[in-house]
């Protein structure tokens, strides 16, 4: 019996020192650049592998901690004619930036916001014929559109480029016509967030979700973590009124560590299980 009562201290110790932490084995950002903001309909893929973003964490049974980089991506496209029919269009692109992210099952905080931008200029015609069109950059900005992925906030739509004594307006012009425009950022979530009264083009879209989890396992923290992160852009004028969502979506799996602890509480409870056989 006194061999017995020395085991079971012991053999708790072990049992409470067997939960280990995980490690981040994969992660992968899906996000699709919805470029239609504000009238140019096209949507970019901009997925990113664990590889390309250098990420490194590590989870709980209750909370993971994440470092990755967006890698520094820029790309252009030209838009032949939007719905209306009145505007060819350049589409610039850029986006990148380190963030640290600390998320549980109820919060998470992603710091800083990965920045970009989606900058839309007129593309007027070189080269016009039958066969071919080719169109050059203009040198005219008809908006701004800021990105900001992870973090919470809202920045102003506008043609003026940010400065210390001239901050970004969120008014903006297209063939003469006012219109005024903010994007509303949205902080990574493992839960989900509905959006409503959505528009575009003054006809309604389908309310759409945006849906995360949070499935670690108890006892050693292994499991897969998915953080979702949407923005929402508001235009109110007569050529591109919309209420419109773009999603981000991180992916993230973590593996516990190799658990030398639970061997030797595995070990301890062989010899207590023994040690009850003999008594």
């Amino acid at each position: 019996m006194l061999r017995r009562a020395r085991l079971l201290p012991i053999l708790g110790v072990l049992l409470a020192g067997s939960a280990q932490a995980g490690t981040l084995t994969n992660a992968t950002w899906f996000q699709v650049m919805d470029t239609s903001i504000p009238i140019a309909p096209y949507a970019l893929p901009m997925t990113r592998t664990a590889a390309q973003l250098g990420a490194a964490g590590s989870s709980t049974a209750s909370s993971v901690a994440v470092s990755l980089s967006y890698p520094a991506f820029s790309t252009s496209l030209f838009v032949s004619k939007t719905p209306n029919g009145l505007l060819d269009l350049h589409v610039f692109v850029s986006q990148g930036g380190p963030q640290a992210i600390t998320a549980t099952a109820g919060m998470a905080i992603g710091a800083p916001g990965v920045p970009g931008t989606v900058i839309v200029m007129t593309a007027p015609h070189a080269v016009m014929g039958a066969n071919q069109s080719i169109f050059m950059v203009g040198v005219n900005t008809i908006v701004k559109v800021p990105l900001r992925v992870g973090q919470a906030g809202a920045e102003p739509l506008g043609s003026l480029f940010e400065s210390p004594s001239s901050p970004q307006s969120p008014y903006f012009t297209i063939l003469g016509a006012i219109h005024v425009g903010t994007v509303s950022f949205f902080a990574w979530t493992a839960g989900s967030l509905m959006f409503s009264g959505l528009t575009s083009l003054g006809s309604p879209l389908p309310n759409v979700t945006a849906v995360g989890s949070f499935n670690l396992t108890p006892w050693n923290g292994g499991g897969m973590v998915t953080l979702v992160s949407p923005s929402k852009v508001s235009i109110d004028g007569p050529l591109a009124q919309r209420r419109t969502v773009s999603f981000t979506k991180l992916v993230m799996n973590f593996v516990p560590e190799p658990g030398t602890l639970l061997l030797l509480g595995g070990a301890g409870l062989a010899l207590w299980l023994r040690s009850q056989r003999a008594s």
